[in-house]
């Protein structure tokens, strides 16, 4: 899997990130910063004072040198409710970009100019933006505000001070977090998400790669899809590329709809505005290659719910390729069940 470029958006503490070469989400969140890997390329969005007026501006790029970790050390802002607690205790460590190190962000309008040019989809207005920890970009998007700030840092500077980073340790994170007791569900939403983030070969055995990929193939996964047709974001998008002369080719997609708990009949119709919406936003991608996957918790008694939702998928089979699948827990591991 290549490198993947991510905007981090953080409208007040970006000189403390820096100082750092650290950025943190809270809990609720996890699931935003669980799609960056050590290696990732990242860019950070913040507001700085010009004159007397606030302007955004876009930092990096710079290199995530750890897996995300957990640590409540106070570093941006303590919990009011929990005292000597960080309210972002979920982090990722990072540094500038040691092959070219741009000082100089680029204002905002250079990434709403690429919008107007349609060469930016993953941010389709401002509170998409802004709304969001972090946005994972495609691969093209990266790729031009990567040029973007080479372009205004045509000379690589020189960054020689400490990240603060280095002395704070880092913790496991478990995503495995549920409540109840005959049929666990998970705590939150977020940490599900997370879950499947972290272990990208369930993402591809529920696609349809049960025997994991070869070097022959490559993927690409996004998540928190902002979408104006739905009303929502995508949970999780996977788009699958092949090599075959020298060239790689979309080959598929697959839409993931996640809820802790039942899955409704209604969320049907959901996956079916995200399989369209994502025909329109993955650049290669048809709605006939697009495969959408809900995943909740065990049905437990309510069957009629269950029934319900199979028929309408049964119903809708010949437009759209939808499963549903449940999920379980079985010895601290988490397992998937096709419904049918």
């Amino acid at each position: 899997m290549r490198r993947k470029f991510h905007l981090l958006n953080s409208p007040k503490y970006f000189s403390i990130s820096e100082e750092y070469g650290m950025f943190g989400v809270a809990e609720r969140n996890i699931n935003q910063l669980a799609n960056i890997w050590k290696k990732d390329i990242i860019f950070y969005y913040t507001a700085h004072k010009v004159g007397f007026r606030t302007v955004g501006f876009i930092h990096g790029p710079f290199e995530v040198v750890s897996e995300l970790f957990y640590n409540p050390q106070a570093v941006w802002a303590k919990d009011k409710k929990k005292r000597n607690i960080d309210k972002y205790p979920y982090r990722i460590k990072f540094k500038y970009l040691e092959e070219h190190i741009c000082l100089n962000p680029v204002p905002i309008q250079v990434f709403w100019d690429l919008k107007e040019e349609g060469k930016i989809k993953t941010v389709i207005d401002s509170s998409a933006l802004i709304d969001k920890a972090v946005t994972t970009l495609l691969e093209e998007e990266g790729i031009l505000l990567l040029q973007a700030l080479l372009q205004a840092n045509f000379k690589s500077g020189c960054y020689d001070k400490e990240y603060k980073s280095k002395t704070i340790k880092e913790y496991p994170v478990n995503f495995l977090q549920f409540k109840g007791s005959k049929i666990k569900e998970f705590k939150m939403e977020a940490y599900l998400e997370a879950y499947l983030l972290r272990n990208p070969g369930i993402i591809h055995t529920l696609s349809g790669f049960e025997n994991g990929l070869s070097k022959d193939y490559t993927y690409e996964i996004l998540n928190q899809l902002s979408t104006y047709i739905a009303g929502g974001a995508i949970d999780i998008s996977c788009s699958y590329k092949k090599k075959v002369l020298d060239l790689w080719l979309k080959i598929g997609v697959t839409v993931f709809e996640l809820k802790k708990g039942v899955i409704d009949p209604f969320y049907v119709e959901q996956i079916i505005r995200y399989i369209e919406w994502a025909s329109r936003l993955i650049p290669g991608a048809k709605k006939e290659m697009i495969k959408g996957i809900l995943i909740g918790r065990d049905f437990g008694k309510q069957t009629s719910s269950k029934i319900e939702l199979l028929d309408r998928i049964k119903d809708l089979k010949n437009l759209y390729n939808i499963e549903a699948y449940t999920y379980y827990i079985v010895k601290d591991s988490l397992k998937f069940e096709l419904l049918h």
